[in-house]
């Protein structure tokens, strides 16, 4: 069996064990169907227990954030990923991840979108993220994407949102090399 498959089992293992936790009885036919059923903070704790799984298969995990920590994962090697994670919109192209902060300490920034029926992701070098004074924004800019990070709430200097689409993240399949470039460094 290859790693995107035990993933794949992994996340579905984990989104049916908060379905039944939170007593969520609708049953659809897609592999993630459910993820539509939870709330955002659910929806967040899915995503980082999976990212907790898909790093432990890359590497040793020596700290697993808790929730007033700048991190969600440190590894041994000191690297820290900050973990968002967002269901498909309503539109059925765009992901939005909430909640960032970019002048938190973290190394990567992992976005992973849900779909019903496959997990995409896009990883952001902390670098990636930086603030034009001139326009009093934060933008991530890497490769062929500019996406400026938008204030959650009017004035709320310190959550911020990131819409990605489709077209901007990348299949699960590539995860686990991704992550062993990164972590291999």
């Amino acid at each position: 069996m290859s790693k995107t498959n035990n993933l794949e089992i992994k996340l579905k293992e984990i989104i049916e064990r908060k379905h039944l936790e939170l007593n969520l009885g609708r049953d659809y036919s897609e592999i993630f169907s459910k993820i539509r059923d939870f709330e955002g903070n659910a929806i967040g704790q899915i995503g980082e227990e999976f990212a907790k799984e898909v790093i432990k298969q890359v590497t040793t995990i020596v700290d697993e954030g808790i929730i007033h920590t700048e991190y969600d994962v440190q590894t041994e090697t000191g690297i820290l990923f900050e973990v968002k994670t967002a269901r498909k919109g309503r539109n059925g192209n765009t992901f939005q991840f909430n909640g960032i902060n970019p002048n938190y300490n973290y190394s990567y920034l992992l976005c992973l979108g849900i779909c019903e029926d496959a997990i995409l992701y896009r990883i952001f070098d902390k670098k990636d993220i930086s603030y034009i004074h001139k326009t009093k924004n934060f933008f991530v800019k890497q490769g062929e994407i500019s996406k400026q990070l938008v204030q959650m709430n009017p004035n709320n200097l310190v959550n911020y949102k990131l819409t990605l689409n489709l077209k901007e993240l990348f299949e699960a399949s590539t995860l686990i090399p991704y992550l062993e470039s990164i972590l291999n460094k």
